[in-house]
């Protein structure tokens, strides 16, 4: 995945240039201050936003180049989301989470074996509000992956969770890319996190730096 020369404003420039290459099998986290335009630099890595100026590269494809229905074929194949609120169906058990992505994509993973390995095997009947927040940010992170998507964008994905919880949702985030070679990219405020990541990156002043 390369971003390179990324330029986005509102009233005000809030990405200047910004350039990103990840590999596959590497995690990095992204930290900034609010406001810094973290956010406005993930919708634009999950193809939710276009750019001022500037190119993505999932592949050999500049991806805003393509039109909306691919770049949300793309998105759907190939991007797995997890947000600091789970965004659980209510009325869906966990394992129907993550039926219905796969009745999107097609996929047949095997979803059972999946939230099995992220401690879960014993809460697949159970809806969202029978979870604790550990367990949904965990059928989130399962939601995320039942697709085999190349790239994992987690935005703020252990804000609301104990150090206990949070550390389990960070390292197997951390698995997702060491172990199955995806390429992860993490936004975090959280600083206990930050070991498990392979860089960190600061946005500041509308460009990337390494810490």
């Amino acid at each position: 995945m390369r971003l390179t020369a990324i330029h986005h404003a509102y009233e005000q420039p809030i990405l200047s240039g910004v350039n990103l290459t990840v590999s596959p099998g590497e995690c990095i986290a992204i930290v900034g201050p609010s406001g810094s335009g973290k956010s406005t630099l993930l919708q634009i890595l999950g193809l939710l936003k276009r750019p001022d100026a500037g190119t993505l590269h999932l592949g050999p494809v500049d991806v805003f180049t393509l039109d909306e229905e691919a770049r949300r074929k793309l998105r759907l194949n190939e991007i797995g989301f997890v947000f600091q609120d789970a965004h659980l169906v209510p009325y869906l058990t966990v394992m129907e989470q993550l039926e219905l992505v796969q009745a999107e994509t097609g996929l047949a993973t095997d979803s059972r074996r999946l939230l099995t390995d992220l401690g879960l095997g014993h809460r697949l009947n159970e809806l969202p509000n029978r979870l604790s927040g550990g367990e949904r940010q965990r059928v989130a992170i399962a939601r995320a992956l039942v697709n085999d998507p190349s790239l994992i964008l987690a935005d703020e994905p252990t804000a609301s969770l104990d150090y206990v919880n949070g550390r389990l949702v960070m390292e197997r985030l951390a698995a997702a890319a060491h172990e199955d070679g995806k390429r992860v990219i993490v936004i975090t405020h959280d600083e206990r996190m930050l070991d498990v990541c392979d860089r960190v990156l600061r946005l500041r002043d509308g460009q990337l730096e390494t810490l």
